[in-house]
């Protein structure tokens, strides 16, 4: 199973953005596989760089070796494994070091398992330079929980930094498989480590926070006007899910986010988006056969 096992199995994303167009123009061709040359393992939560030069994704998640590697593009189809990305993993197992993100100005995010639950704020960052990630630090603010069972699950940072697309998750492995509950919210950038959330964030995400799915892996596009996220049914793991990749649009950043649109689905847990800067390819990571491979569509 990919990212929803059980209650430490959580897993996060975030993307690089697209300029948005009319509704009716979002639309991407077939499914390509990537080659990361050097790398023939499984290989999940692809995100591109603002810049499209660096891959980042982690291995298997499943919460006892999981951590953080990055690779060199070649072209869009092809990349180079550099490694593991250094100052981001935790030194021994178990460890979960996941979902990679990064805005322009070089701050890197993911999630972690580390010392939790004795600390409950789980979303990490750090500054990120030629394959080496320096100064980790948690990330703060009132968009934690902070309660035990509550996990920032999924993020996507804005391009510019200012504003964090979280998604809260909570966990019980005795009740649900994989999330119980699920929000996407968006919170703005008091300081380096810190986000407090908006106080119209439950409104501007009504339609994206439908009840009746786990929604998750929050996908921003730059100028902010289009979110792509990851759907599935509440209660169909693990018997019979269908993934769902979406997109909502808005007028503009002051504006709620319309209906939601299913772009594509699958069962073979399609999830995880990331969009190259220009927004004419989009990655994400699929099960293929007994491997999650990460996968490419090209904008249509």
């Amino acid at each position: 199973m990919s990212r929803i096992r059980f209650f430490m199995l959580f897993l996060l994303l975030g993307c690089t953005k697209e300029a948005v167009k009319s509704k009716s123009s979002i639309s991407f061709g077939p499914e390509l596989p990537v080659t990361i040359s050097g790398w023939s393992t499984d290989a999940m939560e692809p995100f591109i760089s603002p810049d499209g030069n660096t891959l980042f994704f982690n291995n298997l998640n499943d919460g006892i070796n999981t951590q953080l590697f990055y690779a060199t593009r070649i072209d869009d189809l092809h990349f180079t494994f550099a490694g593991a990305l250094t100052g981001a993993n935790q030194p021994v197992s178990p460890r979960l070091d996941a979902v990679a993100d990064l805005d322009a100005q070089g701050n890197f995010y993911w999630t972690s398992t580390r010392n939790y639950p004795a600390e409950l704020d789980n979303l990490m960052r750090g500054d990120f330079s030629a394959g080496v990630l320096s100064n980790p630090e948690r990330v703060h603010g009132n968009f934690n929980k902070s309660t035990p069972g509550w996990l920032v699950m999924d993020h996507g940072i804005s391009t510019d930094g200012q504003f964090l697309y979280f998604n809260n998750a909570r966990f019980d492995d005795k009740n649900c498989v994989g999330p119980c509950e699920t929000e996407i919210g968006i919170a703005q950038k008091v300081n380096a480590n810190t986000f407090n959330r908006l106080s119209n964030s439950e409104q501007i995400m009504a339609q994206i926070n439908q009840s009746q799915y786990v929604n998750y892996a929050p996908c921003i596009t730059t100028d902010q006007r289009a979110l792509y996220f990851t759907r599935y049914l509440k209660g169909s793991l693990p018997s019979a899910p269908l993934f769902e990749i979406c997109v909502a649009l808005r007028g503009s950043t002051q504006e709620a986010f319309a209906a939601p649109r299913v772009l594509f689905s699958d069962v073979q847990f399609i999830e995880a988006q990331s969009l190259t800067a220009d927004g004419q390819v989009m990655y994400y990571h699929k099960k293929v056969g007994d491997v999650y491979q990460i996968i490419l569509r090209k904008r249509q």
